[in-house]
């Protein structure tokens, strides 16, 4: 059984299985991440509430989540950008697939925000294509991983 996405119960525990195939993480995404400095803490645009926000990876404007006030949801109804990270969970969601999604190309943000969130680097990060003159996060890390 192949499952995408699809919420798999273990003893009244639901465990959520990424889409793969996202159509919408595009190779030139973290020309748009590099753009702007990673900033955990930074509060929503829009409400400025600091509890659960994500970031777009088309813009970079941070807004919260469904659970506080809904401003990345609308924000993703008003401009079309479907992809975000959470600064909480470090998850990745597209609003176009409506699921978590995961993907190598995403790797260097989601280690950028680690390293924001933590100051250091993932316990299980080995990409040397990323530690070979690449910065971690670009512009878009606020640690330096070195």
């Amino acid at each position: 059984m192949h499952l995408t996405s699809q919420k798999v119960f273990l003893h009244e525990m639901t465990a959520v299985e990424p889409k793969t195939d996202c159509p919408h993480i595009k190779s030139d995404i973290l020309d748009n991440w590099r753009r702007e400095i990673v900033d955990v803490s930074k509060p929503c645009f829009t409400c400025h509430d600091v509890s659960e926000n994500w970031r777009c990876l088309e813009c970079n404007i941070v807004l919260c989540s469904s659970y506080v006030n809904g401003h990345m949801r609308e924000h993703n109804q008003q401009t079309g950008h479907p992809l975000v990270i959470s600064f909480s969970d470090l998850s990745f969601w597209c609003y176009s697939c409506d699921e978590y999604v995961i993907s190598p190309v995403l790797h260097p943000i989601k280690v950028s925000v680690y390293v924001a969130k933590f100051g250091e680097l993932p316990p299980d990060y080995h990409d040397a294509s990323i530690t070979n003159g690449d910065d971690v996060g670009g512009e878009g890390s606020s640690a330096n991983p070195s």
